[in-house]
């Protein structure tokens, strides 16, 4: 990674830190451990204040450059905004997964199956977008983008399924909520991901100043 590009290198370091925090949600809903789950709310706290952090250097970049160096500043505030939702949903999941504990409630092996993977399908997008970002290659997720999977399809099957099994008594209506929550969530962190590795590309195809 670049050393004179101070700007990036954050915004690595919080795709980092949004990969980190979403392998570790998993592992706590999968392990049902709310030891790890201060950690994770920490690293939370961090985006935000990296957000406020990036933000204003962004501003100050787009201030004093030319009409380029806006549109990469713009785009670059877009990446940062989207790291620090991916954060937000995660602390989200968090707060189903504790009830989750509290409650002592279980999903069926058809469930974790189904959500795990949409799980494995958002990790390895957010991988690749932090995968660029490290290796200053923005052109690499162009393998992401081109898979372009349809995940709002298969987490309208998901619910369905989910909700066939409510019905049929096989799991309880609250542990049908939480299910159905997480499953919007994960949704959404695989939507903030492949829009950061749209606006990677942008910049890369419109040969974008970078900082």
């Amino acid at each position: 990674m670049s050393e004179n590009k101070p700007v990036q290198n954050r915004i690595t370091e919080m795709a980092k830190i949004a990969r980190s925090m979403w392998e570790m949600t998993h592992r706590t809903f999968i392990e049902h451990n709310a030891d790890l789950m201060p950690g994770i709310l920490e690293n939370e706290n961090k985006l935000n204040d990296m957000e406020k952090e990036i933000t204003s250097a962004l501003v100050a970049k787009g201030k004093a450059g030319d009409a380029r160096t806006r549109e990469t500043a713009i785009l670059f505030a877009e990446i940062v905004e989207d790291l620090e939702l991916i954060g937000d949903y995660c602390k989200d999941i968090l707060e189903r997964v504790q009830i989750k504990i509290e409650e002592k409630l279980l999903f069926s092996d058809e469930a974790f199956v189904e959500y795990e993977s949409i799980y494995k399908k958002t990790y390895e997008a957010l991988d690749e977008v932090t995968y660029a970002l490290e290796k200053d290659d923005f052109k690499l997720v162009k393998a992401l983008l081109r898979r372009e999977g349809h995940i709002d399809t298969l987490v309208d099957e998901n619910r369905r399924k989910h909700n066939e099994r409510m019905i049929r008594g096989e799991c309880s209506p609250l542990g049908c909520n939480m299910y159905l929550n997480m499953l919007d969530f994960t949704a959404a962190v695989y939507y903030h991901t492949k829009k950061i590795a749209r606006d990677l590309l942008k910049i890369n195809e419109s040969s974008l100043p970078l900082f």
